[in-house]
């Protein structure tokens, strides 16, 4: 114990001792100070001599000035942990020891100061402290327990958390067996036991996810993993982590079922559904979409954009439509979307592409839905139509009943004019010419009648079946039947159509309408020039397209055009005639799904365009 006064010789002493070491008096002033102290605190001697504690470390604690007040009373303070800055701002933690300061009569006249820097300690047991803390919650959060065999000892040592997993409490003696038997029998206890073994042998580690059966009858999944130690090459024991995965497992068992059920509907609902990247690439395909590609597993087209699957023209239109949807991050929901297959035909989707966000709300990709609609949209033509032809034969009625009642109503009145002239007429050679009008009238009748009911006919007939005929064939037969005709008048008939070229139509329609055709083009031949009619065969769309041309008088189709089909429509002083030929010409190759249109200049020739929808 050191004591006052002190010699000039006891503070050069003080100054070169190996530890930082202060002696403060009653009024807390510095009175020696080794040199080793004042350089721990970036100080020079020179100033801190006589300078009061307090002034020297403005932020000294309470309990550092109550321990030196401790020792002026003569007592011994329990030590304390000061924070030092120095003038770049640097922070130290020192360790401050406090013992009195005696006089040679024993009383205390100050205090005596030592510090120690104890900043790495402190720092080691902050990490320390991390490490404790950090280690305890994850093995609790995580559930991972861990257990030690000492081979010396033929103990294990395991961990609370571990004694949780088995649900076991902290009396139950572990060994290696009972752990063991803990594993449930068969696959899971075998293989526990085989990686024991074998690490023991070969000195490796292992990793095995197993089943457990816990003390309270519990069945568990765990990940075990384990490694041998030695000493002095001997094997000492076994270091276990184990690590309770029985949620995780049944949330992943959960996870691949609905993944399993939603792949099951993905992949047998009739649509097409695929997934791309932010690279258009495709990551998920289903059935449908595989089929449509021209792919058999997820592995052919997982990978490929657009352009590895379609060609140039067809990729470069279906990525301009991903790129509108990702950068403008809106849906674009049912387009209609017109596909080309690589044998030329066509198939018509309507297509819904979704973008994919990620939590940050950045774009990951898209989802895309195609439905074909080919046959709808086929379905809706052929409605189109239908509905076409029935507003058309609605209009036919229309117009049918209305002439059906002028032509009937005109005959009726005839006849009760010629009654009326009878019953009252009684010169009897008057009387005679009265009945050969009133037979002619009959005959009339009888005639009107008779178109009529041809025309009721082609337009409620559903039973006659289309069959395949020989154009060449059939016309020539219609040629032989009025050949007469053709004779009488010079006409020369051209007909271009190869031969072996056959229609699918009514044979007795398509007879009728050439025989109507052909005759009205000798009836309205120009007079003193011989009619020349020549034949020929195209193929517009889905159509057989026969072409008539004659050199006859022609109609002015500006003025007789709109009604050159209609009934009883003569554009021509010809007596022969009744007007009912191209109206039932007409019926005729509608009622066999087709179409006719002409084209005409008055003393140029007419021609007739004729459309066999071979499919209707």
């Amino acid at each position: 114990m050191l004591r006052s006064p002190l010699k000039a010789n006891d503070n050069i002493l003080i100054r070169q001792l190996p530890t930082p070491i202060a002696f403060i008096n009653k009024d807390f002033k510095v009175v020696f100070a080794a040199d080793k102290w004042t350089q721990e605190f970036n100080f020079n001697h020179g100033e801190v001599i006589d300078k009061n504690l307090r002034d020297l470390f403005e932020k000294l604690g309470d309990t550092t000035i109550k321990s030196l007040r401790e020792c002026f009373r003569g007592q011994q303070p329990q030590p304390n942990i000061e924070v030092y800055t120095d003038p770049t701002f640097k922070e130290s933690y020192f360790e401050w020891s406090f013992s009195p300061w005696y006089d040679e009569h024993g009383n205390a006249i100050g205090a005596i100061i030592q510090t120690e820097d104890v900043g790495q300690r402190i720092k080691s047991d902050l990490e320390k402290d991390k490490l404790e803390f950090l280690l305890q919650e994850t093995s609790r959060s995580g559930k991972i327990g861990n257990w030690e065999y000492i081979k010396t000892q033929e103990t294990v040592i395991g961990c609370p958390v571990f004694r949780n997993i088995l649900e076991i409490d902290e009396h139950f003696e572990l060994n290696l067996n009972n752990i063991i038997d803990f594993f449930k029998s068969g696959y899971d206890r075998n293989t526990i036991s085989m990686a024991i073994f074998s690490s023991t042998e070969n000195k490796t580690s292992w990793k095995e996810k197993l089943q457990i059966i816990t003390a309270k009858g519990n069945l568990k999944w765990v990940m075990v993993s384990g490694k041998p130690f030695y000493k002095s090459g001997k094997y000492a024991g076994l270091i276990v982590v184990t690590q309770d995965i029985t949620d995780f497992v049944h949330k992943e068992q959960k996870t691949k079922a609905n993944e399993h059920l939603l792949r099951t509907l993905i992949n047998n609902i009739p649509i097409q559904v695929h997934i791309k990247d932010t690279k258009f690439r495709k990551i998920l395909a289903n059935k449908s979409e595989l089929q449509f590609c021209g792919f058999q597993s997820d592995t052919d087209i997982i990978g490929k954009t657009d352009f590895d699957i379609f060609d140039k023209e067809t990729a470069q239109k279906y990525r301009d439509h991903d790129l509108e949807v990702m950068i403008s991050q809106t849906p674009s929901l049912n387009t209609e979307l017109i596909h080309k297959h690589a044998d030329g035909s066509f198939s018509t989707f309507l297509t819904s592409k979704i973008p994919l966000k990620g939590e940050n709300g950045e774009i990951t990709g898209l989802v895309g839905i195609n439905m074909d609609i080919t046959d709808l949209k086929k379905k809706e033509k052929e409605l189109k139509t239908l509905n076409h032809v029935t507003t058309q034969q609605n209009k036919k009625l229309i117009n049918f009943a209305h002439i059906v009642s002028h032509n009937l109503r005109s005959h009726s009145a005839n006849f009760s004019m010629l009654l009326d002239f009878l019953t009252t007429e009684e010169d009897e050679e008057e009387k005679a010419r009265i009945m050969k009008m009133l037979r002619e009238s009959s005959d009339n009748l009888m005639e009107t009648l008779h178109n009529l009911n041809d025309i009721v006919t082609i337009s409620s007939e559903q039973t006659l079946l289309k069959k395949k005929i020989n154009i060449n064939e059939k016309i020539h037969s219609v040629l032989k039947n009025i050949s007469t005709l053709l004779d009488q008048n010079k006409a020369t008939v051209v007909c271009e159509i190869p031969d072996g070229v056959f229609i699918n139509v009514i044979p007795s329609y398509f007879e009728s309408i050439i025989l109507s055709i052909l005759t009205n083009a000798v009836r309205f031949k120009k007079p003193e020039i011989d009619p020349v009619i020549k034949i020929s065969v195209n193929y517009v769309q889905n159509y057989t397209q026969i072409k008539i041309e004659d050199n006859g008088l022609g109609i002015d189709m500006k003025k007789n055009g709109h009604k050159l089909f209609g009934m009883y429509k003569t554009f021509h002083n010809n007596t022969s005639t009744k007007g009912l030929g191209l109206f039932i010409v007409k019926n005729q190759i509608e009622a066999m799904g087709g179409k006719i249109n002409a084209q005409s200049q008055i003393d140029v020739g007419s021609t007739f365009n004729l459309y066999f929808n071979e499919e209707h």
